[in-house]
């Protein structure tokens, strides 16, 4: 059993079917003519089979990203609520349709703190208007390495593969207000 981030770390590195989102694994299953009863024998014998089929060379793990450690500390509705946060900030709402989450059952209770960070933020600065899924934002932010990874989160196509250039410095402050924002109580 593992309990060390670091333990954590490599798992999620050299595992992703293991939290791949459902489409995944079947879209993987599909390219192999196997039945599902073999999936898990496969991915044993050959787990770099699966990184292939989705685009991500095998690799050992780099070290832990922090703000990688982050994002998945949360549980998937502070995760939901996260991207739409910063859809909020800096995508004037169009996030929430494309994440495919819920709005936010307490618009009210967020809407001046976003306003107030987007004011500091300044993203329609540095933002491309053509942006349009929080998901970008986090890619940038996580960074090349590891975005391929995560992006198996999601469904297939629904998310961007490659990342954004854009301003670390504005992705460091959005996330990391974003994030003490859904982890305070």
């Amino acid at each position: 059993m593992m309990h060390s981030a670091e333990d954590r770390w490599i798992q999620w590195w050299c595992a992703p079917w293991q939290w791949a989102h459902p489409d995944w694994t079947s879209r993987f299953l599909e390219c192999s003519g196997l039945p599902p009863t073999d999936l898990s024998d496969l991915l044993r014998v050959r787990p770099a089979a699966f990184l292939q089929s989705v685009g991500i060379a095998p690799s050992q793990p780099p070290a832990p990203v922090e703000a990688l450690l982050q994002w998945l500390a949360l549980d998937a509705d502070r995760q939901r609520q996260a991207l739409n946060l910063a859809g909020r900030i800096c995508l004037i709402g169009t996030a929430q349709s494309e994440t495919g989450s819920a709005p936010d059952s307490e618009p009210a209770q967020h809407e001046t703190w976003c306003r107030s960070v987007a004011k500091a933020l300044r993203p329609g600065t540095w933002l491309d208007g053509n942006t349009d899924d929080p998901r970008l934002l986090l890619a940038t932010w996580i960074g090349e390495t590891c975005w391929p990874r995560l992006r198996l989160s999601w469904p297939p196509d629904t998310v961007p593969q490659t990342v954004a250039h854009l301003p670390s410095n504005k992705l460091q402050t959005l996330w990391q207000a974003v994030l003490w924002r859904v982890m305070t109580p």
